[in-house]
């Protein structure tokens, strides 16, 4: 009771029991045997400004609490998964934004989906979006560092953005160019996004074509597009459809087909084959030099695959099945693309270990106690056990 009349003054404070249990999970499917590394949380606050969320922290140093930031849970790494009993700060309360000219300001909370029906009512539209753009929120999506839609013209959620707002235990404060780094793709180690300004663009019809194609020929077939993602008939087969191996080209130019625009409209609704049961989807990121020898080996022994292209690189989304042989196969598939150059798609709660010397300086110095969020940043009992796995799988 004392810890919840401590931030009961910042709006909707959650102890129940069942409700905390909610806060302990996201997207991630977790091995019952590492279960009981998860924390209930002791509290989740739902702060309404930047101002509360410096309040809230202030509170958590004074009593060496720590805290987890959550959007819509909607990741797979385990970014929001507590590891040590904590505060949750749940965003779901700022939610605002508003336009301005050629630019986008919003809160943490706001969800990618309403913001993009507004500009679109405004003549304008994001640049870039995740798929999981029904849900997904601004902090959440920035703090995993995402490509998605509208990447293959626009990059990254890195390269669309103007300036954070972030909150860490020296107060509020704007950052921008390479000071971004330290908060596009960290889930909230070295500080709280509270706001971001998004670069956007003019509302140009997206036309949409469907070619049945090879993954080496699709590659040829990019350039001048706004979006273009590539499904192999496995994948397809997954999800229902009887077809060949496919590529998804929309542009701002040229002409659309009846099935580029079924492929098109179907873009928010991701991972649709997971509906049928429990799967695992490793993603990986590779340079496009590497993305087709990578497509060799992973065509192989998946049981479908995605890719979506990006300005920069190649994310491939591979379908297995569940059990622990096929959690074997993704972390061989994160290794033949390490050994290609690439990397996994985020770090989050699995991949914790990863982080170059600066982030990890950059993290004792600011947060010397380790309260943002523990065990997303250097070694947990999953990254840990992950590693072992991943050294036994290669010199197997």
């Amino acid at each position: 009771m004392l810890v919840k009349d401590s931030f009961s003054r910042f709006g909707t404070v959650e102890d129940h029991p069942e409700v905390l249990k909610i806060y302990c999970y996201d997207f991630t499917l977790i091995p019952r045997i590492f279960s009981r590394f998860i924390k209930r949380p002791i509290i989740v606050v739902q702060p309404r400004s930047a101002e509360d969320v410096a309040e809230i922290m202030r509170i958590c140093e004074r009593h060496e609490i720590p805290i987890v930031p959550r959007g819509a849970g909607t990741s797979a790494y385990g970014g929001a998964i507590p590891l040590k009993s904590c505060v949750v700060m749940d965003f779901k309360r700022m939610c605002n934004f508003e336009i301005r000219d050629g630019e986008l300001v919003a809160q943490s909370g706001a969800v990618w989906i309403e913001m993009e029906r507004e500009l679109n009512r405004n003549g304008e539209a994001l640049r870039v979006y995740p798929t999981s753009a029904n849900v997904s929120t601004v902090g959440g999506w920035i703090a995993q560092g995402g490509y998605g839609i509208g990447s293959l013209r626009y990059g990254s959620i890195a390269e669309n953005l103007k300036w954070l707002e972030i909150v860490d235990f020296e107060g509020i404060r704007i950052v921008k160019g390479e000071e971004m780094r330290y908060y596009v793709g960290t889930f909230g180690c070295l500080g709280i996004i509270t706001r971001a300004c998004i670069k956007t663009r003019k509302n140009e019809p997206i036309n949409c074509r469907a070619v049945h194609c090879s993954f080496e020929e699709a590659i040829s077939m990019l350039e001048g597009g706004y979006h273009a993602s590539f499904k192999n008939s496995k994948y397809l087969s997954l999800e229902g459809f009887g077809a060949k191996d496919v590529l998804l080209i929309c542009s701002e130019k040229g002409d659309g087909d009846e099935t580029g625009k079924m492929m098109w409209g179907r873009r928010l609704i991701p991972l649709r084959i997971a509906s049928k049961g429990k799967r695992i989807f490793p993603e990986v990121v590779l340079p496009h030099e590497n993305a087709v020898k990578f497509y060799e080996y992973a065509e192989r022994i998946s049981e479908g695959l995605e890719v979506v292209f990006a300005k920069d690189c190649v994310v491939f989304i591979a379908a297995l099945g569940n059990g622990y042989r096929n959690m074997l196969k993704a972390l061989k598939i994160v290794k033949i693309a390490e050994k290609l150059g690439g990397r996994v798609y985020a770090r989050g709660m699995l991949f914790s270990s990863g982080y170059g010397k600066d982030i990890s300086d950059y993290k004792k110095r600011i947060d010397p106690k380790n309260l943002l969020n523990p065990g997303k940043m250097g070694w947990n009992a999953f990254s840990m056990s992950i590693g072992l796995l991943g050294k036994l799988i290669w010199t197997a």
